[in-house]
């Protein structure tokens, strides 16, 4: 029986996790991405250097290469090329355009929770101002242009900035939330909405930047708040923007009421890769959804609702240490962290002699360490020894690392 080929477009650190998963089950995995170094494609069969946008140029590859699926990474910018080949190959794809473009629209995605009664976060016009507020743009994504401001002086230079990066030459000002954030997970089956996880972010502070997670705790402290208040009107949300199938994250913060309220969806894999955890205290994997439907158009032959655990009996953590910019001389302790019991998943951002770019932005995050636990103990222990293992050398021998998690909180609120 051939092998059946699937085509990944984009290749940064965060699709080598869906690159393993099809290559587990027994898949050719074919990666592409304009850098000829990108990450993810180490990890493939085979790796081409089209631009994952380049749809005419990818339709022939795969017609000529006898592709049998096609697939989409973390990178929300390549959805709408991602739809395009799909249907120039006649294939399955998850969503269409009009709603990828909803769902990556800040603007056009909070006017949905407002018509489905979700709770979300309060916008401001230019010249009717409270301040603190967070300036975005409308169509970005990884923290990338956003400023927080506090006073009218900081507006014009912060506007600006979110403008550069953006494609619509649009923005957002919000109210700054000093309440806890948290990240909600939903799969979606055949046009039903399966909450399976919600998480506690953490985050470091970097002076007017934006703040960038540290941790993610599992299930939340928030949880029944949200199961309560937000979720009804979230998955009325989704059944009635027609999200039949895959994932989707909802970006949140808690109000000073308790309420959870949403500001930004990711109707795709998450970059933070949730499914790590989720897939090991559930059985449901993100990765093997958007696989199957590819393959098959369904993303499963059995029924996902009854496997939703999301508030299981065991505490997790998604470590996501930060570094300072410069260049990485050494990743030190892989190896031997991830021999740790309670380790699922250790996941690297960066290879010896890459340079960390981007202050304010994911591109801090040097790794991703995916911990379950039985216990508060067990995962505070596991916690420390990556703590004590891990070291992010410079060309001078320091350690670059600016922001870790500090454990002590799962004692405190947990």
């Amino acid at each position: 029986m051939k092998q059946k080929k699937v085509l990944i477009l984009g290749a940064n650190p965060e699709t080598t996790s869906l690159v393993l998963k099809a290559k587990e089950m027994g898949l050719y995995t074919i990666v592409t991405d304009y850098n000829p170094n990108a990450y993810a494609k180490a990890f493939a069969d085979q790796a081409i250097n089209i631009n994952a946008i380049d749809v005419d140029a990818l339709i022939s590859f795969a017609k000529k290469e006898k592709v049998d699926a096609v697939l989409v990474g973390v990178a929300e910018a390549l959805l709408p090329a991602y739809y395009e080949i799909c249907k120039g190959l006649n294939m399955p794809a998850y969503s269409d355009l009009e709603t990828f473009e909803i769902m990556g629209r800040k603007d056009y995605f909070k006017q949905k929770c407002r018509e489905f009664n979700v709770p979300t976060i309060r916008e401001y016009e230019r010249d009717n101002v409270t301040f603190p507020v967070v300036i975005k743009p409308v169509d970005s994504c990884s923290s990338k242009g956003i400023r927080i401001c506090y006073t009218e002086e900081e507006l014009t230079p912060a506007i600006d900035y979110a403008l550069s990066f953006s494609k619509s030459g649009k923005y957002l000002i919000e109210e700054y939330m000093t309440g806890d954030e948290v990240i909600s997970y939903y799969v979606m089956q055949d046009g039903n909405p399966i909450f399976v996880g919600m998480c506690d972010r953490y985050t470091y502070k970097q002076k007017d930047l934006v703040q960038l997670p540290t941790s993610y705790i599992y299930p939340s402290r928030h949880i029944d708040s949200y199961m309560k208040n937000t979720d009804p009107g979230v998955k009325e949300m989704i059944k009635g923007l027609h999200l039949n199938n895959g994932s989707i994250f909802f970006q949140c913060f808690v109000d000073q009421d308790g309420i959870v309220r949403i500001y930004e969806p990711g109707y795709r894999l998450n970059g933070a890769q949730e499914h790590l955890i989720i897939s090991r205290v559930s059985g449901i994997d993100a990765k093997e959804l958007y696989i199957n439907y590819a393959l098959n158009g369904k993303v499963s032959d059995q029924d996902l609702a009854p496997l939703a655990n999301p508030k299981p009996s065991q505490i997790s953590c998604k470590l996501s240490p930060l570094v300072r910019l410069g260049e990485i001389s050494e990743l030190q302790g892989l190896d031997e962290i991830q021999k740790l019991p309670d380790v699922v998943s250790v996941n690297p951002s960066y290879r010896n002699g890459e340079i960390v770019e981007g202050e304010g932005t994911l591109k801090q995050i040097v790794c991703r360490f995916f911990i379950v636990s039985e216990t508060k103990d067990d995962l505070v222990n596991t916690i420390r020894k990556i703590d004590e293992l891990f070291h992010v050398l410079d060309q001078d021998g320091n350690d670059m690392i600016i922001g870790r998690f500090d454990p002590q909180i799962i004692y405190e609120l947990y």
